[in-house]
């Protein structure tokens, strides 16, 4: 049985590889938005989560994401027989 996908854990590593940013204080309800990310750094996290969970997020869903449970639950539509972290 494979491990529960942590999103929040995955985010905060994708930030720092992609913006070299530290988060620690990151929790599912952040919104993105708060982060101080430009437009550029969160399209490489999308592409980061997307790489390495081996899925592509439509673009329609992408423009519903606020906040890191929203990007969780988006992967999880798309990965329905894997588990996710709460």
């Amino acid at each position: 049985m494979t491990q529960p996908i942590d999103v929040v854990e995955m985010f905060k590593q994708a930030a720092f590889e992609v913006d070299n940013r530290r988060l620690p204080e990151l929790k599912a309800e952040t919104v993105i938005a708060t982060l101080g990310m430009d437009s550029v750094a969160v399209m490489e996290l999308v592409s980061y989560f997307e790489e390495k969970l081996g899925v592509r997020i439509p673009d329609e869903e992408l423009s519903r994401i606020r906040t890191v449970k929203d990007l969780r639950d988006a992967i999880a539509k798309l990965l329905p027989d894997r588990q996710f972290a709460a």
